[in-house]
Parts: structure tokens; C-alpha cells; sequence
């Protein structure tokens, strides 16, 4: 005899957890609320395990990332996380509710109308924290950087103007030197508000080599070395990036087509096609901002004529032929596609952002060989 199954829809917050458990042959409908933690929630599941029942839940992804569906798993409870942007919506329904959602959440799971995320294992996850994290502390280097001139010109110090250059770089070690001139010359106030950002920033520059070298460790590991290697035959792509790009796409086997990895990453196309009528639009930007990030950043010199140099010569040496050739094949397609979108007079961001989607095409090519050979 089978077991009878009940699907649950769990919304999770910090003050609570609600339960709410679908029976589709019956059509039971059953809410709980328990504290915030999975030793309470199971203790819940256990009572209708204990009678007899097979439990499925799911959650939506959000700030618990894995954690609360590992430790379901592990207690033998069948769950997933769903991909919040692709729940369906009921019009003529405004009220929202805590209670409504675990009961929604649970319904559709029960009717499979949900998309489960993909669930990397703790190594993976742990490594694109890593990733993320340097993002992060990038990304306040260059806030320091931008409130330390802009202080700077409202206390009347325009560098380009001190060296008559309208084009010339700031933090080069030419600007870092008339900074430290001009640190010299004014009242203890300013100095120390001067200095302490100053040695902010090279903390924070500090640290972020520090990342990168634990993860140019990393990618020498078993794990990451084939394809980070494959990767590294492509124009606009070293070890950080490709880094990124394995650790946000994760197992590269559950794209069975490139359209999935473009869909994925937000560079699909957005169209409102009716009545005969086509209307495409920009891209969706509804995927994953970090890998969109780093394959447009990839592509900045894509209108260039296709050359390999010594640099990118020298990441290749040693690598397995049929990746050189995918690497040669994309670089010769984006050139041939940023000229043909450049002389119809497309912007140069747009060129770049059609050039990332092109190159996802080769990446899932060389991915999947890569997958190969590892095998």
C-alpha cells in the first residue's frame, strides 16, 4: 500500500516559522507555527511521519540559503527550496498573510506548478561565499576611493587640474604621492581624517589580495583545475573570473541547452508578441547578477581584432587542444559580431552585453567537455 503524502509550503522568518500541510487526496488543508529553528519544525513533521504519512516541504530561497533544507534532508524529510521570481500569482487575491503563503506555497507544490534551485554541496557553497565576499569588500574599496576624492575636492584639490591632464587616472602611484604632499600640509584634523581612510584602503587592499590567493588555491584543486583551465583559453577570462563563473553555475549538467545558462543568467531577451505583432525589448536582468557581471566585464574587448597574446599564450600552455579551439572559435564570433552590431551603430554597452550572451554558447561547450575529461 502506499503512502499517503502531504505536501508542505513553509515561510520562514526570524520570529517564526509557518507550516501549513496539503493532503491532495483529501483536500486537508492544516496550519502550524513553530520558533524559528529546525529542531522545532521537525518535531512538528515527526507527528505525522509518526502516523504513517510521507512528508514533502519546500521554502522559498531567501536569506536561510541551504542550511534549513540540509538538516531536513538529513532527518529523512523530502525538501526543496523554490526560486521565489517564478511562483505563480493570483490576480484578485490582495490580501497576504503569513499563513496564506505556507498554504499557497504547499498547494502549488502539491500540483508541481513550483521550480526548485539548484542546491550546490557545502564545499561549492563555501567557496562562492568566498567569491562573493571579495565582490563585496571590492566594492567598499572603491566607495573609500570615491568619498577620498571627493573630500578631497571639496577641500579645493583637484588633481587633474594640479597636473593640467583631463585624462589622467586617479590612484596611480603618481596621484597617491600628491596625496601624501598635500596630507602633509594641512591642520591635525584633516590629517587624521585624511590618514585613517588612507589606511583603510590599504587594509582593504590588503585583504582582497589575500582573497585572491586563496582562491587561486583553490583553483588548483582537483575539483576546479580542468575547467578553470578551459576557461582560461578565452579572451577576458583568468582565474578569478572563471572561479566566479564555475561556482555560480555550479554542476554545468543541469543546463541541457545554452538558452537554459542565458535564461539563468538574465540575457534573455524580454518580448510582447501579440496579434501579430512582435515586440522584443532589453535583456530581463531577472537572473543571476554576479555571473552577468563578470561575462560582460569579459567581453570589453571583444571588437577587437582576434589575437592571442603572450599572456593569453602562456595560460594556455599545457591545455588540451579541443579547449584552444573553442576559445579561438568564440573570439573570432564576438569580433565578427561587435563589428556587424558597431557598424549598424548600436551603443558599445548593447554590442557588449549581446557579445556576453554569444560567449555563454562556447562556455557551455567547453564546460561540458571539461565535465568529460573529469569523468
Amino acid at each position: 500500500m502506499n503512502k499517503r503524502i502531504l505536501y508542505g509550503g513553509i515561510d520562514v522568518d526570524d520570529k517564526n516559522f509557518h507550516l501549513g500541510l496539503v493532503d491532495p487526496d483529501h483536500g486537508g488543508i492544516m496550519t502550524y507555527t513553530t520558533r524559528p529553528n529546525s529542531e522545532s519544525l521537525i518535531k512538528k513533521l515527526q507527528m505525522f511521519k509518526a502516523q504513517g504519512y510521507e512528508i514533502k516541504v519546500c521554502y522559498e530561497a531567501g536569506y536561510l540559503g541551504y542550511s534549513l533544507c540540509r538538516q531536513l534532508l538529513q532527518k529523512g524529510y523530502s525538501c526543496a527550496v523554490i526560486a521565489s521570481s517564478l511562483i505563480p500569482q493570483m490576480k484578485g487575491h490582495p490580501t497576504k498573510t503569513d499563513k496564506l503563503d505556507c498554504i499557497k506555497l504547499g498547494t502549488y507544490y502539491a500540483k508541481g506548478l513550483l521550480t526548485e534551485v539548484y542546491i550546490p554541496d557545502e564545499t561549492e557553497e563555501a567557496v562562492r561565499a568566498m567569491i562573493r565576499s571579495r565582490h563585496f569588500l571590492k566594492d567598499q574599496l572603491k566607495a573609500i576611493k570615491t568619498h577620498i576624492v571627493s573630500l578631497c575636492r571639496r577641500m579645493g584639490w583637484d588633481y587633474r587640474q594640479a597636473t593640467e591632464k583631463t585624462q589622467v587616472s586617479y590612484w596611480t602611484k603618481a596621484h597617491v604621492g600628491w596625496l601624501d604632499q598635500k596630507i602633509r600640509m594641512v591642520c591635525e584634523t584633516i590629517k587624521f581624517n585624511l590618514t585613517t581612510l588612507i589606511h583603510t584602503l590599504k587594509y582593504l587592499q590588503e585583504q582582497i589580495r589575500t582573497y585572491d590567493e586563496e582562491i587561486q588555491r583553490q583553483s588548483q584543486s582537483q575539483k576546479y583545475k580542468t575547467q578553470v583551465e578551459a576557461l582560461q583559453c578565452y579572451r577576458g577570462i583568468e582565474t578569478l573570473t572563471a572561479m566566479g563563473l564555475l561556482c555560480e553555475f555550479g554542476d554545468i549538467r543541469r543546463f541541457a541547452h545554452p538558452r537554459q545558462m542565458t535564461s539563468y543568467v538574465g540575457l534573455d531577451i524580454r518580448e510582447y508578441s501579440s496579434g501579430g505583432k512582435e515586440k522584443k525589448f532589453g535583456i530581463t536582468k531577472l537572473g543571476n547578477r554576479f555571473l552577468r557581471t563578470s561575462l560582460v566585464e569579459a567581453c570589453q574587448t571583444a571588437h577587437r581584432s582576434p589575437f592571442v597574446s603572450r599572456r593569453i599564450q602562456a595560460r594556455r600552455a599545457h591545455i588540451h587542444i579541443e579547449f584552444k579551439s573553442i576559445a579561438d572559435r568564440c573570439m573570432q564570433r564576438l569580433y565578427r559580431k561587435s563589428q556587424h552590431l558597431l557598424k549598424r551603430g548600436k551603443p558599445s554597452n548593447k554590442v557588449k552585453v549581446a557579445c556576453a550572451r554569444e560567449m555563454l554558447g562556447f562556455i557551455w561547450e567547453s564546460l561540458n567537455k571539461s565535465q568529460c575529461l573529469v569523468s
